[in-house]
């Protein structure tokens, strides 16, 4: 049961990755904006670090199941990542709806 979990965790990941990776089209978008402001910076920043935790997280329990983690950390290392992200666009979506 807690390798199929650690198996769901990473496919939500890489998952989310993919979707990161569709939606990069708005990041470079915004570098251009015409109004002036100037949000590429910080709107580069805040994507690069969420690909580079959903894309990372799998190859991170990976690594830690072969060295022998305890279950717990594996798993919190494989879902983190996806439960930090869908939190936050939660927030963003409670506090801004669309």
């Amino acid at each position: 049961m807690s390798r199929a979990i650690l198996i769901l965790g990473g496919i939500l990941d890489v998952l989310i990755a993919l979707f990161l990776l569709l939606v990069f089209g708005w990041i470079m978008d915004s570098w251009q904006d015409p109004n002036g402001a100037s949000v590429w910076v910080p709107v580069t920043v805040m994507w690069l670090a969420a690909f580079v935790l959903s894309a990372g997280a799998p190859l991170l329990g990976y690594v830690l199941k072969r060295r022998g983690s305890t279950p717990g950390r594996v798993a919190l290392a494989v879902w983190l990542p996806a439960a930090i992200l869908i939190g936050i666009c939660l927030i963003g979506f409670l506090i801004f709806p669309p």
